[in-house]
């Protein structure tokens, strides 16, 4: 028999960003009975969707390496700011765990646990405290994202928010359209965005200027005088178009069962935000599109009538370009009773 003692294992690189319930009491207050083993499922799920979208997957790595005592990559900086990720994240799964939490799943069926002390809260109670920890953690999540862009230089892998992009972050899109500052409702709207940009930016600016003008931004290199000039228009558009087009899609679930609208909840003692009617979000919308699509015809104009072979050479070469006298005349923004849509 070998006299060989067993090799020493080194311990797994943590997966989850909170390691101990004390943790999780930081952040809330939860009864003692509940421990590390039973929340791990949700916060894992947490992690994953609305941690690691937010965030990214390289810099959450980092962030979990941090966590391995062992490792050599150890960032000081994520290190003593880590309470400032664990806060939303435990939010976040306290949020998802509280409907399953009380509830036994056995051969004998689904049974609500009850005991002389102890008993089920009200359904308006639950959905209350679900209401404030949603609430809590959108607000440290945003408080976590707003540190992250300001200290930018100190994480090298947090990526900024979208270079690629003409409105690039959060600061930018909110001088258009008041989105209280919000990274997250920032992060909803960048797949629109893109959208926006392909349907009606490329057509607008023709594939030449938008081209150039999207290389520069995401290069990082300085934008030219001229093309820094078309910035505020360009925004000013895709914002009003972006919104527009949000509040029509953004509330919409789309399941591979089919297609559904936000549920509500109908207890009318929550003290909740309740989801704006049908004719307003239409209003809305209507406003919305109108201002984006008066933004269009005003960057259309302005390129028509200061593009030249000097200045724009591109647009000015382009199929794009009719001159100042027709600028006015364009099929696409003049209100017509065939037009798809109408300039106020």
């Amino acid at each position: 028999m070998s006299s060989n003692p067993p090799p020493i294992i080194p311990p797994l690189a943590p997966t989850c960003l909170v390691t101990d319930i004390l943790q999780v009491r930081a952040v809330s207050v939860i009864n003692i009975s509940v421990t590390l083993d039973s929340l791990m499922p949700y916060l894992m799920e947490a992690q994953d969707d609305f941690i690691r979208p937010c965030i990214g997957r390289g810099f959450l790595g980092e962030w979990l390496l941090t966590l391995n005592s062992g490792s050599p990559f150890v960032n000081v900086n994520l290190y003593d700011n880590i309470y400032r990720v664990r806060k939303p994240l435990v939010l976040y799964a306290l949020w998802l765990a509280v409907d399953e939490f009380g509830v036994s799943f056995s051969a004998q069926g689904i049974q609500v646990v009850e005991s002389p002390s102890h008993k089920t809260a009200p359904q308006y109670k639950v959905q209350n405290l679900k209401e404030i920890w949603l609430r809590r953690a959108h607000k440290a999540m945003d408080d976590l994202l707003e540190y992250l862009d300001s200290n930018r230089d100190l994480y090298i892998t947090y990526l900024p928010e979208d270079p690629d992009l003409f409105i690039r972050n959060t600061a930018e899109f909110n001088q258009q359209v008041d989105i209280r500052g919000s990274r997250r409702v920032f992060a909803a709207l960048k797949p629109i965005m893109r959208s926006i940009e392909k349907k009606y930016l490329r057509p607008t600016l023709s594939d030449s200027l938008f081209d150039e003008v999207k290389g520069q931004i995401k290069s990082g290199q300085q934008i030219s005088i001229s093309n820094n000039e078309l910035l505020p228009l360009i925004q000013c558009a895709v914002a009003h178009l972006t919104i527009a087009r949000a509040l029509q899609e953004i509330s919409i679930d789309i399941l591979d069962w089919g297609i559904f609208e936000n549920a509500q909840n109908t207890f009318e003692s929550i003290a909740s935000k309740a989801s704006a009617n049908s004719d307003k979000i239409s209003v809305m919308v209507n406003a919305n599109q109108a201002d984006g699509e008066a933004e269009l015809k005003a960057l259309q104009e302005f390129l028509d009538s200061k593009a030249s072979p000097d200045i724009y050479p591109l647009y000015f070469n382009s199929a794009r370009y009719v001159g100042p006298e027709m600028a006015k005349e364009r099929n696409e923004f003049v209100n017509k009773s065939d037009n798809s849509f109408f300039v106020a």
